[in-house]
């Protein structure tokens, strides 16, 4: 299926309304503002990328820089790929998840709502009643309220038949490396940007970084799905290992899941 982007570029995707709803969340995003620098011509890890749109949206920032993007599930990676494909440059799609080490992991898959995707079904869960809540209109974010209006899934909130279809969920089992073994297999020395949006794997995936792979990670942004305890740790973690640290809720935690972000930028990296 294909989508217009504002603009007029055209992407392939699964479901238009969550292109509609990513869209807002990140070419609204303002990564300088968390000290988040874009490098050029450096290398970027897009870890959860879903469809591509923060690797699109990397490459209009970034106009040479190296961007592997990391997708498990297969109806996804289809558009990933295509989407990577496109970029001038193209950017490099893989059909992995990335965890704690390497093997299969199994996941609940969402044909409607793919970025929901996780390999933690508590997580999924909780996500779910988030976005039923901001359909619902529970929203304190304008911005979202309006886009549901615009989307009309407002009016589909009250339609058990739409939503039961929404939420319907497949089993899908995948292959896992880890952050380590791609740098390995890819030959990078250095990571200018490491984005993790794995719906709840967010420990998996760090935990699968090695120590002596760490200084090779000028930056971290982290989508944390599983509560304040475990963001405070992260952030913790990351001050402890030579970064600066900010904070951010994600536009999902206005209407009920607890969904933050986590920025880390190691210290005198973008001097």
């Amino acid at each position: 299926m294909k989508k217009a982007l504002p603009g007029g570029r055209e992407i392939s995707c699964i479901n238009p309304y969550e292109v509609d709803f990513s869209v807002h969340e990140i070419f609204s995003a303002d990564l300088s503002a968390h000290g988040i620098a874009l490098p050029a011509d450096g290398t970027i890890l897009d870890v959860g990328a879903n469809i591509g749109l923060f690797s699109l949206w990397l490459r209009e920032k970034c106009p040479q820089t190296r961007i592997l993007a990391y997708e498990p599930m297969p109806g996804v990676f289809a558009a990933l790929t295509e989407n990577m494909g496109r970029m001038q440059p193209a950017g490099e799609a893989y059909a992995l998840a990335l965890g704690a080490k390497p093997g299969t992991a199994t996941f609940d898959y969402f044909p409607g709502l793919t970025a929901m995707s996780s390999s933690h079904p508590d997580v999924a869960e909780r996500i779910a009643d988030g976005i039923r809540a901001i359909m619902a209109g529970a929203s304190k974010s304008a911005d979202v309220r309006d886009l549901v209006e615009a989307t009309g899934a407002g009016e589909r909130a009250t339609d058990a038949a739409y939503m039961e279809d929404l939420f319907r969920r497949e089993r899908v089992t995948v292959a896992v490396d880890t952050v380590s073994g791609q740098l390995e297999k890819h030959g990078i020395d250095r990571a200018d940007l490491l984005k993790v949006d794995t719906e709840g794997a967010e420990l998996d995936v760090l935990a699968g970084i090695a120590e002596a792979d760490w200084p090779k990670i000028s930056q971290l942004m982290v989508e944390v799905h599983l509560g304040d305890d475990v963001l405070n740790q992260l952030a913790a973690d990351f001050q402890a290992r030579g970064y600066a640290v900010s904070i951010d809720r994600h536009p999902l935690a206005d209407g009920g899941a607890a969904v933050s972000q986590i920025f880390a930028v190691r210290r005198g990296a973008n001097a």
